[in-house]
């Protein structure tokens, strides 16, 4: 959970991002290891905190969104040739 229970606030901003560290640490272990260069997440108060807080540990805020945003942008519209 990014934020929920009333934590989605920016008054509590240092403590959502203490609590982002597990999930950040994971995204950039994979980021690393394996290039992964989205966090798709299905919850919308998970994509407000996440998108709030990548910034404090380095990453591009159009790097989080959401599942249909991320088979949006994989869609390539248009002529084969």
């Amino acid at each position: 959970c990014g934020g929920g229970g009333g934590l989605l606030t920016d008054d509590l901003l240092d403590l959502r991002v203490k609590g982002a560290l597990p999930r950040m640490e994971a995204l950039k272990q994979v980021a690393d290891e394996k290039g992964v260069n989205f966090l798709a997440l299905i919850c919308a108060i998970c994509k407000t905190q996440f998108t709030k807080v990548a910034p404090y540990y380095g990453f591009e805020r159009k790097m989080v969104g959401g599942v249909h945003q991320l088979v949006s942008n994989a869609i390539i519209l248009g002529d084969k040739h």
